[in-house]
This record gives C-alpha cells, sequence and structure tokens, in this order.
C-alpha cells in the first residue's frame, strides 16, 4: 500500500491507499507499506532509485543499512511496533532523501507512523495564532497590520527528523513499560519470601519468564538504538550536503543525546534484570534447601526408633524384655524419646 503527503502552503494533505499510477508527483512523504512489485517500480520510475527488497533491508552490515546511491541517501533502522497490542517486536525500516522528497519502506506498522502522520496533517503550521498576535500590545496604539507569513510547510529532511523522534520517543516508552514490570516483578519476589508455602513452583515459573520477556526486551531494545546510534550520525552527514535549516541539524544532535542517555538506561534495565534474575534463583535455592534439610531432620529423627526396633525385632531364643509384662509400652516409650530427644538438640542448636 502507498499513502503520501503533499503540502499545500503550510497544510499537509493525505492521500490514502493510492495505486502504483496515482502517486502525485509533487508528493513530499511517500510511505510504503508491504509494497507489491509494481509499486516498488513505479516508486523506482518516480524517484530515479532502487527500492531495496526485505532481504537487503534486513542485513547487519552497517555499510548495507547506511548508504548513498543514485542521489538518494538510504538509511534503515530497526524499529519497535506493537506495543499496543501487548506483543512488541522489532522490523527494519528504511528511510530514503532523494531530492525534496522522503520514502520510507516497511513491513510493519510502527505506531509512531500513526502518531507522527496524524500530527503532520493536524498542524503542518508553525505560525503564530490570530489569538496570540492579537494579545500583543494591550496597551498603547495598535499594533501595526502583521506582515505576510513566509513560513513554509515541512520538507522532506523536517518530516524524517520528526519521524525519527516520534520513534525515539516510543521507544522511551518502551522502556518505561519495560522498567515498571520490573519493579512489579521485584515486589512479588520480595513478597513472596515473607509468605509461610513454599514458593511454588508455578508463581516462581511465572516469575521467571516475565524475566526472561523483560531481559529479552532490553536486549532488542539495545539493537534498536545501536541502529539509530549509528544512523544518526549518518543523517548529520547527509543534512550537511543538503544544506538545511539549522534548526533541524540542532534537533538531530539533541535527537543523538536522547538516544545516548537511552542507551545508558538500557544499561540500568540489563542490570537491574540480572539482579532480578540472581534474586530470585537465589531463593528457589533457599527453599529447596529448607525442603531438603525437612527431608534430613526427619530421616536422622527416625534412626533412632528404627535401630529399637530393629532390636527388638531380632529372632533369638534368649531376650529377657520379651518375658516382661511391659514390655512391649516400654520399647515404645524407648521409641518415642530416641526421637524426640535429635528434635530438641537439633532446635537447640537452632539448626531447624
Amino acid at each position: 500500500m502507498i499513502d503520501a503527503y503533499t503540502v499545500f502552503g503550510s497544510q499537509v494533505r493525505r492521500h490514502s491507499t493510492l495505486g502504483a499510477d496515482d502517486i502525485p508527483p509533487e508528493a513530499v512523504w511517500i510511505d510504503l507499506r508491504n509494497p507489491t512489485r509494481d509499486e516498488e517500480q513505479a516508486i523506482e520510475r518516480l524517484c530515479g532509485i532502487e527500492v531495496p527488497t526485505r532481504e537487503e533491508m534486513r542485513e547487519i552490515e552497517v555499510s548495507s543499512r547506511l548508504y548513498s546511491e543514485d542521489g538518494g541517501d538510504f538509511m534503515t533502522a530497526s524499529l519497535v511496533y506493537g506495543l499496543d497490542e501487548g506483543r512488541p517486536d522489532f522490523g527494519p525500516v528504511t528511510f530514503i532523501l532523494v531530492g525534496q522528497r522522503l520514502v520510507t519502506l516497511r513491513y510493519t506498522n510502527p505506531r509512531s507512523f500513526q502518531i507522527f502522520a496524524t500530527k503532520l496533517c493536524r498542524d503542518g503550521s508553525d505560525g503564530a495564532s490570530a489569538p496570540a498576535l492579537a494579545a500583543l500590545n494591550v496597551y498603547g496604539p495598535p499594533p501595526a497590520p502583521p506582515k505576510p507569513s513566509r513560513s513554509r510547510g515541512p520538507t522532506a529532511d523536517s518530516i524524517a527528523i520528526g519521524l525519527l523522534e516520534t520513534v525515539v520517543d516510543r521507544v522511551a516508552d518502551l522502556l518505561e513499560s519495560i522498567a515498571s514490570d520490573l519493579d512489579r516483578i521485584g515486589a512479588d519476589i520480595f513478597r513472596s519470601s515473607h509468605t509461610k508455602t513454599p514458593t511454588a513452583t508455578a508463581d516462581f515459573k511465572e516469575l521467571l519468564q516475565r524475566l526472561g520477556a523483560a531481559g529479552d526486551m532490553s536486549s532488542r531494545t539495545r539493537e534498536s538504538l545501536a541502529t539509530l546510534d549509528r544512523l544518526l550520525p549518518f543523517l548529520q552527514f547527509v543534512l550537511d550536503r543538503r544544506k538545511p535549516q539549522k534548526e533541524l541539524k540542532a534537533r538531530v544532535k539533541a535527537m543523538a543525546r536522547d538516544v545516548s542517555s537511552l542507551n545508558d538506561f538500557v544499561s540500568f534495565l540489563s542490570n537491574k534484570t540480572t539482579f532480578l534474575l540472581d534474586t530470585t534463583v537465589g531463593m528457589i535455592s533457599i527453599e529447596q534447601n529448607a525442603i531438603i534439610k525437612i527431608f534430613s531432620v526427619a530421616a536422622v529423627g527416625f534412626m533412632p526408633p528404627t535401630l529399637v526396633a530393629s532390636i527388638y525385632g531380632m529372632n533369638f531364643a534368649h531376650m529377657p524384655e520379651l518375658n516382661w509384662t511391659f514390655g512391649y509400652p516400654l520399647a515404645i516409650v524407648l521409641m518415642v524419646l530416641t526421637a524426640v530427644f535429635p528434635l530438641m538438640f537439633f532446635r537447640y542448636k537452632k539448626w531447624l
């Protein structure tokens, strides 16, 4: 599918689900979603570039993800999607700056694209509003009529940077959700240590699964940030050649600092995941040792009564206790005493 965005003055209009032959030549942003071969050929004819295949987008070499060819600059990054559905995943997305046009190629549906497209079409103009102008100079002579606005609509460069800023914001949202989940996991782990029941196989199995999911998301987020970290210096180089507004270069530098901060936060989350994993495994080991200790004490407690019963179970002809009237009760009392005494000794030693 093809979505095209055209600029009229300071406003942006969206043309949704276009055919291969319906792309407006004045489009400043063309968004390709799961394109067919006919749609790819239409973009190649319109822009004079070769659209990368899905396999080429998945290559991990930097030279395959960031390059300039046929007058276009190709940048591929792994972006997160599926946060709202509760099934986050990552997929490659290619940004192509060619002339005064941005082409995005993707086989996933990141929420960041929808958020940015809605904002772009809603407030494409950056000019001051009429109420704001009327509020100036409340006292004194009336102000002179405002000069005609020279503000233009968004360019391909500003759209690409705004789209990447939205992507970085979504990555930050993902990291916040991972941090919140780790906080809940930590509370569940330490709360379980106060319960009287054994830790339960199902409860700790669920905790380990949640920790594994959080650790996997942290590592994959680090991978996504690594692609963005490589992309931004290349984008800065491209902007130096294209000579856009100075504001755009400053936004790219600020975005690079945000990505660096998010990388540090991912490292913190990875360390916290490792700590919680070690804590969970340690709690499981403590409970397993407690269970083994109970069995060991039970075995030691039953050894003396077993010894007494074994002695009086011997088949010798001459055993004086066999003719005693109170021989049987005495043997029972002896077995009970030999069982209670070791338990009292363990309690005295604080082994129980």
